[in-house]
């Protein structure tokens, strides 16, 4: 099974962009993840075409499992 941490946050031009982390550690917290995508906001380190980060939108974990048929 796949894990993916997926970040979304919201721009100052009203849209919704999304980073995502593969493979997030187990037990991985709403405060840890909280902090990082603050730092993110604040620090302005990712550049978007929809423009900057402005604040958090949502954050989890999507689990995926692949079943091979051929």
């Amino acid at each position: 099974m796949a894990k993916r941490l997926l970040m979304a946050f919201k721009t100052l031009d009203g849209a919704t962009t999304s980073l995502t982390v593969d493979e997030p550690r187990d037990g991985l917290t709403e405060a840890e993840v909280r902090a990082v995508m603050d730092n993110i906001i604040a620090k302005n380190i990712f550049e978007t075409k929809k423009g900057d980060l402005f604040e958090i939108k949502s954050a989890e974990i999507i689990s995926t499992t692949e079943e091979i048929l051929i």
